[in-house]
């Protein structure tokens, strides 16, 4: 009886970390194509396919049509993702989800998300589509333009209410 062959692999930390440690996991097991333009990798074949599930049960499919890290450069991976209908951001943290598999025989990402965190600031839960931004002394987390525009208002952290500030750019900073 031969071994039997390992078709798929848990790529959540790598996710978690950085798109750098994404493709290197993607190159290794898939015979995929695609160009680096600064640090975003854009997928030429467009072969890669992504799936949500949510308690058993799939509610997003789509294409990946680059794979890129956060604006603020924070750690993570974000995706892009064709529907056919419209193309849509994927922000997979440790917040909004469970685990990311890659089903080396079917060209496929899935992604079993799980509401685990809620927004500092209105409350609502933190899901998979939603940018997410946290103070820099406690961590909370938040929606990204709920944080940016409370601290803008009250120059503190909802959770903490140390002393914080804005950029111009949109970075929050210990004040």
């Amino acid at each position: 009886m031969s071994p039997k062959e390992i078709t798929k692999i848990d790529i959540t930390n790598e996710v978690f970390k950085d798109p750098v440690e994404v493709m290197k996991q993607l190159s290794s097991h898939l015979d995929i194509k695609y160009t680096k333009v600064i640090q975003t990798y854009v997928m030429e074949d467009r072969r890669l396919n992504i799936s949500l599930e949510h308690q058993g049960s799939s509610y997003f499919k789509g294409k990946v049509i680059w794979i890129g890290n956060k604006k603020d450069d924070t750690e993570g991976t974000i995706f892009c993702v064709d529907t056919k209908d419209e193309l849509k951001r994927i922000n997979p943290t440790a917040e909004n989800s469970e685990s990311i598999i890659l089903d080396i025989k079917k060209d496929l990402l899935s992604i079993k998300t799980a509401s685990k965190t809620k927004c500092s600031v209105c409350g609502k839960n933190i899901e998979i589509f939603d940018e997410v931004n946290g103070c820099p002394i406690c961590e909370a987390k938040a929606h990204k333009e709920h944080l940016i525009d409370w601290v803008r208002m009250k120059h503190s952290c909802p959770v903490c209410k140390k002393s914080l500030n804005v950029s111009s750019t949109g970075v929050i900073y210990i004040d």
